[in-house]
């Protein structure tokens, strides 16, 4: 028998918030390497990648490393500045800086129009509503600057509760505040191993959003934009509504 969804969880970087990137391109071109948005996409897809080369081989092993984002990022920006041509001698320097970019949190705060909107038709349907993040300790607050964090009814913040995705932990503790099982729960992310990973040790069922074209081939349910997992909700739970 089917488990009716009753609680929906999102990861937040990449899936309910993005980066401003254009002020990474401006301060690249200053700096004097020229680069655009898709540059950045690229080194993206390129990050992801690699990191499903690395982490899904520890997933089934059940040897999870106890971090996974500084990985991420190394191979992310080691990919940009290959695509940059930058000298060996600049790399990282220049690495460095657009990590410092990323870290700022406010950098975040692009906010897709179509997501608003849908936050609020779920939450008027009364599905528990949280966010799991790997994060620095500030991503509630960052949901509240731009005006999403009244949609969750919890935000487990990686370095705030001490447990990275995608450790089951993490996940656990997200359905004991729903009080709700783990096929009764859906994790929306935006990284294959990290996320759609936990979800599967933990259980959940799990949605991909890619809007970079990162996965054209996942395993799991994938998805461009949040509205469009409203029929994957409506065949877990076998109706339109709860």
């Amino acid at each position: 028998m089917t488990s009716k969804i009753r609680a929906v969880f999102f990861d937040a970087g990449n899936t309910l918030i993005y980066p401003r990137l254009e002020v990474l391109v401006e301060d690249l071109a200053v700096q004097g390497y020229p680069a655009t948005v898709e540059d950045f996409f690229a080194a993206e897809r390129a990050g992801k990648a690699k990191l499903d080369d690395w982490l899904w081989p520890q997933i089934r092993k059940g040897e999870l490393p106890p971090t996974i984002d500084q990985y991420y990022w190394g191979e992310c920006l080691a990919a940009l500045m290959g695509r940059l041509r930058v000298p060996q001698e600049e790399r990282g320097r220049l690495m460095l800086r657009v990590a410092d970019g990323f870290r700022q949190i406010t950098l975040w705060s692009r906010v897709m129009p179509d997501t608003p909107p849908y936050l609020e038709a779920l939450r008027g349907r009364g599905y528990f509503m949280g966010v799991i993040s790997n994060s620095i300790g500030t991503m509630e607050e960052q949901l509240g600057r731009v005006d999403l964090a009244r949609y969750f009814d919890t935000v487990l913040d990686s370095a705030i509760v001490g447990v990275e995705k995608p450790n089951p932990g993490i996940f656990q503790l997200a359905l004991e505040r729903a009080r709700v099982a783990p096929a009764e729960a859906i994790f929306i992310g935006d990284t294959n191993a990290t996320d759609m990973g936990g979800a599967q040790l933990s259980g959940l069922h799990g949605v991909l959003i890619d809007r970079v074209g990162a996965y054209p081939n996942p395993e799991a349910p994938r998805i461009t934009s949040l509205p469009e997992l409203e029929p994957i909700l409506e065949k877990l739970s076998g109706s339109a509504y709860q």
